[in-house]
């Protein structure tokens, strides 16, 4: 009897046993993992297309019912398109662009709204899901926005002191031209002569992508009206909106005491595609001096390469995203494509250019 009761099986596990049981597990959720991460970025991604899809509609009814689309900015008037709107504020009243629209409207002015305490606020239309900075409440987090037009190939004067690489892909000489560059001769992209500087401009023929970001922004005029009969390259082949990343465009980092962000002036109108997409910028801290032009020292500018500091406006006006390998944009007809940012660089100066005579396709 004492026999068959020693002779029984232990049931269990040894500790070795569970060892590689947790070694296994430990690998299946190492292979899980990136699969889950994935699987959420791809969520993320078609979330901000279909952001980039409601407001490029809101651009082509705001068309539609105005014959031209949204300027860059319109500092004349009064609401709803004019007192300094934005063509992001201009478009969402031609969407579903929820309450905000109609009482920042209802309020008279971004001011009056301001101090009713409507603005600055941050809309769902404004921020790409992929990207995690600046989302708190102060007033500059607020005011961000991950969506810009675009000026296509732009040139685009440096401040004082600092270099720009990339002027030659906007044909215009560097250096050259306090507003508009001499032309480059020959010019790198033949098809399109030199803009006037950061689309500052109300002149439609200084203009060279779908929007300019305006000329004098105090006074009663803004960026030109541009309509689909000036994009001679036709509306599939040309850029309308893209993406940016806050944190590294300077514009969206020093807001004023009297700003209200991405409603209001030109900041969201001067995406450019000279800069290579998704162009690195060095990270800075929350740097509390203030904007000061061209100041690249270790606290702005961490690599000492001023043509990845964020002081330097020619070089962070490009598109970039979080999304793995390029950005996405919406087009002139409404669609939105990703673009890879491997994209050959001419390319993407005519893909920017409504009326250079080289209409290109996006490759698949």
């Amino acid at each position: 009897m004492c026999n068959i009761l020693f002779s029984r099986k232990r049931h269990g596990f040894t500790l070795v046993e569970l060892l590689v049981v947790i070694a296994i597990i430990g690998i299946l959720v190492g292979l899980l993992l990136p699969a889950v991460q994935a699987a959420r970025e791809a969520a993320r991604r078609m979330q901000c297309t279909n952001i980039l899809k409601q407001l490029a509609l809101g651009c082509h009814n705001f068309e539609s019912a105005r014959k031209h689309f949204p300027r860059g900015n319109n500092p004349g008037g009064t609401l709803p398109e004019g007192n300094n709107a934005s063509w992001l504020f201009a478009s969402l009243g031609y969407i579903e662009g929820g309450p905000l629209f109609d009482k920042v409207v209802a309020a008279g002015s971004f001011v009056a709204a301001g101090n009713q305490g409507l603005l600055p606020f941050r809309h769902p239309l404004v921020r790409c899901p992929s990207d995690g900075y600046g989302l708190g409440t102060t007033k500059v987090d607020l005011c961000q926005c991950n969506y810009i037009a675009s000026t296509g190939p732009t040139c685009n004067n440096p401040p004082g002191g600092c270099p720009n690489p990339f002027q030659l892909h906007c044909n215009g000489v560097v250096g050259s031209g306090a507003n508009k560059p001499a032309a480059l001769v020959p010019p790198t992209h033949p098809g399109y002569g030199p803009s006037f500087s950061y689309g500052s401009t109300s002149n439609l023929a200084d203009t060279v992508g779908m929007f300019a970001r305006g000329g004098n922004v105090n006074g009663v005029n803004g960026g030109p009206k541009i309509s689909p009969k000036d994009v001679t390259d036709g509306l599939s082949n040309t850029l309308l909106l893209g993406e940016t990343l806050p944190e590294f465009l300077e514009a969206q980092r020093y807001i004023n005491a009297t700003d209200f962000g991405w409603p209001t002036g030109n900041f969201i109108a001067q995406g450019q595609t000279i800069q290579p997409m998704n162009w690195k910028i060095d990270r800075m801290n929350n740097y509390t001096g203030g904007f000061s032009a061209c100041r690249c020292d270790a606290s702005t500018n961490p690599s000492g390469d001023k043509s990845r500091c964020q002081m330097n406006w020619a070089v962070t006006w490009g598109f970039k995203s979080n999304h793995t390998g390029g950005a996405n944009f919406a087009l002139a007809d409404g669609s939105v494509r990703f673009i890879s940012d491997s994209i050959d660089h001419r390319n993407y100066q005519y893909l920017g250019c409504r009326n250079d005579g080289n209409p290109v396709s996006i490759p698949d």
